[in-house]
């Protein structure tokens, strides 16, 4: 008996030092962040599709997309998200199901810089678990690519056999294209440049030389990112170098049209200070919390700067205190879709804008200076010194806050803007704002006891005047005029207003009410206890959405088939998201593809949508931003 059992011992100890040794044995999946090279200019991982894809199913956002009727909106968002990181559907015939059905670990895209030559697209896909769906989707490729006339062939690198094609051009526009993979046991790596893949290969089989992890670049974006908290690690990470990004970009895509290039303009006013963007996005951390996300912004001094300066022209602008004295003025409504505050110091960036302006705005030397001597000394301008008396009467501090009017139009977005006052400065910035302004076509009224400039257009005119000095045949439109006649401006009780309406305006003139208090509102105290929570202490700037709020007016185009032509926030972001490369490049206004009229109503639709706030703090370094977006249903 006692020898059966030292036999079975024996025996269970092989099993177990076995499965060790083929543990150990086996190669794993390295993370991209060690295999990719320090070259790569964008990055994006998922450290879990299936995972990542459940815990988005579990936001209210998940729930809503999963709506049939939001199939089709949903779809064109997916596509346009492929093609603007690369295109792999067109040019290998694979799409993100495909990726997601395939992928049983890390799911990575890049963007990889080559000294000489076309830059890469990868993917790189930890495929554990799913070999057979990787075998498949290999299949597909290369059945895809046959059907293009493609031309295949093999070579060896490294020890990995990396298949590669060599597509031809399908019609006049396109151009020759190339695409290559290769599998290292569970990696399966795909890019549209074999020398890519051949420098990928290389790496392989032990510690890569000069990883992406070990660039110092993305090393401080993801040190100043994480914590021993909620950011340990994230479900997404990303990475761009933002102007090295463009130079890559360029390989793929050549500039063919003509006129001076921003990108230059940005580097030469000192805007290369920013060396990487990047970020940690994690999903459904908990039943409270939708998303939670942290991006740093990594700006380090510059060299060869002017005494005292910490970057180069233009970029000196941004100088942003932190504070920790940045609440609510007692005034601010409660009923608001977004409020932001910022420190600023406005003198400072008053007196670097100059030549930014003459750049990128005049195109010549000195524009800035010698308008701003027209606003003094002009015998038709306004007779004051712009910064003496304007600029340098105004603090640090600027809040602004929206909203919308209804019905819904394509302007319907409201604003109002609050700066602060200099204590001591509040008489000079009053005469001279009432000297431009009464040059500008405003006048002055009273409102709730404070006098106030408002624009309105001569009504009795049905014609305006042309930049050239002609008549314009059409008057202007009447949602135009409506915006211009809205807009008024205030200097008193310490701030200096600008608002899109005398309504909105008015509400700066009373102290709310606790019911009517922003302050005092549910969801704003509950955003602002799960920011103090992820990112406490001084900052720099802050947000609160109410994300149903803002996006109201976006949904309601939506609805009415009108969402190209609306002017607010989300619809522009959507708009950049959806109209296509060569709508784009020719300035065309995208036709709305979808049928809105489809969708569930608002007040069915905004129950998914949370609210959600910002913060941001200014690093010696860079600035560090922590958001979240609350579970409505759980708050």
């Amino acid at each position: 008996m006692k020898h059966a059992i030292r036999t079975i011992g024996v025996r269970l100890l092989a099993i177990v030092l076995s499965v060790q040794i083929v543990g150990h044995t086996q190669a794993a999946v390295p993370s991209s962040e060690s295999l990719l090279p320090a070259s790569t200019v964008a990055y994006l991982s998922v450290a879990n599709p299936a995972d990542l894809e459940q815990r988005f199913d579990r936001t209210q956002l998940g729930q809503f997309a999963q709506d049939p009727s939001l199939e089709p909106f949903v779809e064109q968002v997916r596509d346009s998200i492929t093609e603007k990181m690369g295109d792999f559907r067109e040019r290998i015939g694979i799409t993100m199901d495909d990726l997601r059905g395939v992928a049983g670990g890390e799911l990575a895209w890049s963007i990889v810089a080559r000294e000489k030559g076309t830059a890469g697209s990868v993917l790189l896909v930890d495929t554990t678990g799913n070999a057979a769906a990787r075998d498949a989707l290999i299949k597909k490729i290369d059945s895809y690519l046959a059907d293009r006339k493609a031309t295949k062939d093999s070579v060896q690198a490294s020890g990995q056999t990396i298949t590669s094609y060599t597509v031809p051009a399908q019609n006049a526009d396109d151009k020759t294209r190339y695409a290559a993979y290769f599998v290292a046991g569970d990696l399966l790596c795909v890019t549209d440049q074999l020398a890519v893949a051949e420098q990928l290969a290389s790496r392989l089989g032990g510690t890569a030389p000069n990883p992406l992890k070990s660039l110092p670049e993305y090393a401080a974006v993801m040190s100043n990112c994480k914590d021993s908290g909620d950011f340990s690690d994230g479900h997404v990470r990303w990475f761009i170098q933002p102007f090295k990004l463009v130079d890559a970009i360029r390989t793929i895509r050549p500039r063919t049209r003509e006129g001076e290039d921003r990108m230059a303009q940005f580097r030469e006013q000192g805007f290369d200070a920013i060396q990487g963007i990047g970020g940690l996005i994690k999903v459904s951390p908990d039943a409270k919390r939708d998303f939670i996300h942290r991006t740093f912004i990594y700006a380090p001094a510059a060299t060869g700067t002017e005494a005292g300066e910490k970057y180069r022209l233009a970029m000196n602008m941004f100088k942003t205190p932190n504070s920790s004295d940045m609440q609510l003025h007692n005034w601010t409504p409660r009923m608001i879709a977004r409020y932001t505050t910022l420190n600023i110091d406005l003198l400072n960036a008053f007196d670097h804008f100059g030549t930014l302006f003459d750049s990128m705005i005049a195109g010549y030397p000195d524009a800035f200076e010698t308008a701003m001597d027209r606003f003094k000394n002009d015998p038709f301008g306004p007779g004051i010194d712009f910064r003496n008396e304007i600029i340098a009467s105004l603090g640090t501090r600027i809040c602004a806050m929206t909203d919308y009017t209804l019905p819904i139009d394509t302007t319907s977005e409201r604003f109002l803007v609050a700066i602060e006052v200099k204590p001591n400065k509040m008489a000079t910035l009053q005469a001279a704002i009432a000297k431009y302004l009464e040059k500008d076509g405003y006048i002055k009224k009273e409102l709730e006891g404070h006098d106030i400039w408002e624009f309105q257009p001569q009504e009795e005119e049905d014609f305006d005047i042309g930049l050239d000095g002609g008549l314009l045949d059409e008057p202007q439109e009447e949602e135009e005029q409506r915006l211009l006649t809205r807009s008024a401006v205030c200097a008193s009780d310490g701030q200096l207003f600008i608002a899109s309406d005398v309504e909105f305006l008015r509400l700066a003139f009373k102290q709310a009410t606790e019911n009517e208090a922003l302050a005092e509102s549910f969801d704003y105290q509950a955003v602002q206890a799960a920011l103090e929570n992820l990112a406490g202490g001084p900052q720099c700037s802050w947000t609160f959405t109410r994300t149903d709020e803002a996006m109201r007016p976006t949904y309601a185009l939506l609805r009415e088939n009108r969402l190209p032509q609306s002017e607010s926030f989300f619809a522009r972001m959507l708009n950049e998201l959806l109209t296509p490369p060569e709508d784009q490049k020719n300035q065309l206004l995208r036709e709305q593809k979808l049928d809105g009229s489809k969708l569930p109503s608002f007040e069915l639709a905004r129950r998914y949508f949370g609210p959600s706030g910002r913060t941001v703090r200014a690093e010696v370094d860079g600035w560090l931003m922590t958001g979240v977006l609350l579970n409505k249903a759980e708050n």
